[in-house]
């Protein structure tokens, strides 16, 4: 094993570092299912990366996502000549900035043209000077984070007093554990001031009649925290990046916030740098010209002109990411011109004063992480599964081989790992935390109102949605879960992001084109869809008659066409353990996707309840397999239809423990038994009608499709069940007005919550994923699944499917005895 030296990793030197790499490695292919891995330790360069930059902005290479071409030029940069004129039109001129400001206030009759952000620092004191240069009547705001330099402060009094300018500072009792917190989920400080800034600054506009807050973010700031995504994925269009930051600054606000309700409606954040072109130069030449009061503070982070704390979010990003989190703004700066490449070279390497930076963690309560005993927390492990595996399993598994302190902080899933002459190519890594430092990115991952296709349906996709109509309605089904006990609304809201924002199939809509259906770019996240609902007062049978009503409106809100296929309702109850009502359309997710949901939603919890961030992998839509060529023919012989009209009504029937086990042990599929069972039931005799049974297997034993099944009562139940087997491989189209009979069968729900998970199921029978749709057309159907060792059919329709129901059930009795196993 590596000694671990008795000095800080930062005094590793690379073959100590490469040394702990490889013991990880071993470890992790020690695992029978890990086909191959990688582990990159971060914060130290080895000798395997050398340092490279852009030769036209400096960025390092070594910033998550760059790559740099034969010359040397990152991949930023060349966008930006690609596509400067698109990336410009973004940014306007201060008299359009004036103009908005006015019109805001002149329409909400406010005292104020804006609330101004003010710190102290350079940037947002050459803003208040050119606003009261413009004639704007200003009121200005400071958030005192408990780190903020005293010069800074004096700088806010003295100007704000000279100018004649209305102040307000405020503060947070908990900001340590606010900071606390970013840290631990972002590695950055910026992000849990930057929370508590906004929600500070909105509520006391919204208070005082404000209609705009102007903030003092550089133009680097603005592309890299809110823009880049959007260029990235080829969107360059001004209004269409607006409207998408507006939903992206609601989506925000949704969790953790304890804004009033419409104050995101009445407030808006204005940025004045998008409409001033002035240089890092120019800001500095004016403030030391004379014209203005303020003095540059020099007790103050290294990093900033205005906060001492912000040197502990550069050292722990550094340390615990491996680059410096204001790496990419900065590089912004030079594109721009707004700062010469040597000017940024030395903001960013600039060192910080280690000791106060301890002082400082010791203070928000966060384990310096350039201590010895924290080796994992500055490391990731990509690994390669042979088959699906949890990483929570993958981590325990190394766990079981190594010491705590070696355990990685990330765990990412990949495809390869990428290797160039044998060695690893970490710049092909992914980063294992991307949306780590981002304040106000939208919370999307296609681009804003894409029509770009994506995979095509999957069979059962396609059987759905090619009938049409009111068979989309309500299609989803709901399930009611124990949440842990001392679960909140807000961290509810989080799990349920984080699962919307990884799992792309819950966010993807269907449109009909030209030769069919076909998936569009996933939706962006216009709100997170959890609701509270509140059924303390309410006795057991008054509860369950409000969960009714709250699932059908929940399935109301579904919409295919344009998402989200995902509704949730955080149910609270008094002194019990909350619970959480999910619904999902069918078209989202079958039950395999039900497991990896409630998989996801459980790990979420976990990590937010651990006191970290929910971090999920990507789920993007599976490609479905590859369509025939030619459609379907329409079957030509005579079709069955229920004779008997009047109401649906339902019935379930449950084969013993002993036949059921004797069918799954069985050479046919589940599925193709129970097919076989109902076909029997209804077909009276040889030349009867052939049954039109569309078949979804949630299994996968069966392509889903639609079937003209026939199956004599009076074969032999071997003869009876090859028939329908051979059948159930040749599609048919019914003709137009025909009725078709449902066949669902979900497999074993015993089988859908992940063993050792936080979530239950609470066996509610209106809130099963077998329960019957909300209101729903006559669309007589069958579903089958296995729960405790036996299987259930629930019979839905009119009075002649529901008889049939004992005939099915005596035929999958036969056919379990015909292997011998299922006597009674």
């Amino acid at each position: 094993m590596t000694t671990i030296p008795a000095d800080t990793p930062g005094s590793l030197d690379p073959e100590q570092i490469r040394l702990l790499e490889r013991q990880i490695e071993d470890a992790l292919l020690g695992y029978e299912p890990i086909a191959d891995c990688a582990v990159v330790f971060h914060g130290t360069a080895v000798e395997s990366v050398p340092a490279e930059r852009c030769t036209r902005c400096g960025m390092d290479a070594g910033y998550p996502g760059t790559v740099l071409d034969q010359d040397g030029v990152c991949d930023l940069c060349i966008m930006y000549a690609a596509h400067e004129k698109g990336i410009l039109s973004y940014f306007g001129e201060v008299d359009e900035f004036v103009r908005l400001v006015r019109e805001r206030a002149e329409a909400a009759g406010s005292e104020y043209d804006a609330l101004l952000l003010f710190s102290g620092g350079k940037d947002s004191t050459y803003v208040l000077h050119q606003l009261v240069r413009l004639g704007l009547k200003v009121m200005t705001f400071t958030f005192d984070n408990g780190f903020i330099s005293r010069t800074a402060l004096d700088n806010v009094e003295s100007i704000t007093k000279a100018l004649g300018i209305e102040h307000v500072t405020l503060t947070r009792a908990d900001q340590n554990r606010v900071f606390l917190q970013s840290l631990q989920q972002n590695k950055s400080v910026c992000n849990g001031c930057f929370r508590s800034l906004l929600d500070l600054s909105n509520q006391l506009a919204h208070e005082r009649g404000i209609p705009s807050i102007v903030t003092g973010l550089s133009r680097g700031q603005i592309i890299d925290e809110r823009l880049l995504w959007f260029y990235r994925n080829g969107e360059f269009e001004r209004e269409r990046i607006e409207h998408q930051l507006e939903v992206g600054r609601k989506v925000y606000h949704q969790v953790g916030s304890s804004l009033s309700d419409g104050v995101l409606d009445r407030v808006e954040v204005i940025d004045y740098y998008r409409y001033s072109g002035v240089t890092k130069d120019d800001i500095r030449a004016y403030l030391t010209s004379g014209e203005s009061l303020w003095s540059a503070p020099k007790d103050t982070g290294f990093c900033s002109s205005n906060c001492m704390i912000n040197d502990v979010g550069v050292y722990v990003h550094k340390l615990e990411r491996g680059f410096h989190n204001y790496e990419s703004p900065t590089r912004w700066e030079v594109r721009l011109g707004h700062l010469s490449q040597d000017e940024a070279d030395a903001e960013l390497r600039t060192p910080v004063n280690i000791g106060r930076v301890r002082s400082m963690l010791g203070k928000i309560g966060y384990t310096d992480p350039g201590d010895r005993r924290q080796l994992g927390r500055r490391m990731t492990a990509y690994y390669v599964p042979r088959d699906g595996v949890a990483a929570a399993d993958v981590r325990d598994a190394v766990a079981a081989r190594l010491p705590e302190i070696l355990l990685p902080e990330y765990w990412v899933e990949v495809a390869r790992i990428p290797r160039t002459a044998g060695s690893v190519d970490r710049r092909a890594l992914p980063d294992p935390a991307p949306e780590s430092g981002k304040r106000l990115e939208p919370q999307s991952s296609g681009a804003a109102d894409a029509v770009t296709a994506g995979p095509a349906p999957t069979a059962a996709q396609r059987l759905l949605l090619d009938q049409g109509g009111d068979a989309l309605a309500g299609r989803a089904r709901a399930l009611l879960l124990e949440l842990p006990a001392g679960t909140d609304l807000d961290t509810a809201k989080k799990a349920v992001l984080e699962l919307l924002l990884r799992h792309e199939t819950l966010r993807t809509p269907f449109e009909r084109h030209e030769g069919g259906w076909r998936r569009a770019a996933a939706a962006p996240i216009g709100q997170v869809p959890v609701a509270r609902l509140d059924v303390s007062k309410h006795d057991g049978a008054q509860e369950s008659k409000v969960l009714r009503v709250a699932a059908e409106r929940l399935r109301a809100r579904l919409d295919m066409s344009r998402g989200p296929l995902v509704q949730a309702a955080f149910v609270e109850r008094g002194g019990d353990a909350p619970r959480l009502l999910l619904v999902v359309h069918e078209l989202a997710a079958d039950l395999p996707g039900w497991q990896r949901l409630l998989a996801g939603l459980g790990s979420a919890l976990r990590q937010l309840a651990d006191g970290g961030r929910a971090v999920l992998a990507d789920e993007r839509p599976r490609p479905a397999p590859a369509a025939d060529e030619a459609a379907p023919a329409a079957y030509a012989g005579a079709l069955w239809a229920p004779r008997s009209g009047g109401p649906i009504a339902t019935h379930r029937a449950v084969l013993d423990a002993s036949r059921t086990a004797a069918l799954v042990r069985g050479d046919v599929p589940v599925a193709v038994a129970v097919a076989a069972a109902v076909t029997r039931a209804l077909t009276a005799g040889p030349g009867a009608p052939a049954v039109p049974l569309a078949v979804s297997d949630h299994t996968g034993a069966l392509a889903a499709g639609l079937f003209a099944l026939t199956a004599d009562p009076q074969a032999a139940p071997d003869a009876a069940l090859n028939q329908v087997r051979a059948l159930l491989t040749v599609p048919v189209a019914a003709p137009s007005g025909a009725t078709v009979l449902r066949l669902d069968h979900l497999g074993d729900l015993d089988l859908l919550f992940p063993e050792g998970g936080p979530l239950r199921p609470t066996g509610s029978a209106d809130h099963d994923l077998v329960a019957p749709f909300g209101p729903q057309p006559h669309i007589p159907a069958v579903v089958s699944h296995l729960r405790g060792g036996r299987l259930h059919l629930d019979w839905t329709g009119p009075a002649e499917l529901l008889e049939a129901a004992e005939a099915a059930s005596r035929a999958l009795t036969s056919f379990a005895d015909m292997n011998g196993e299922g006597a009674a």
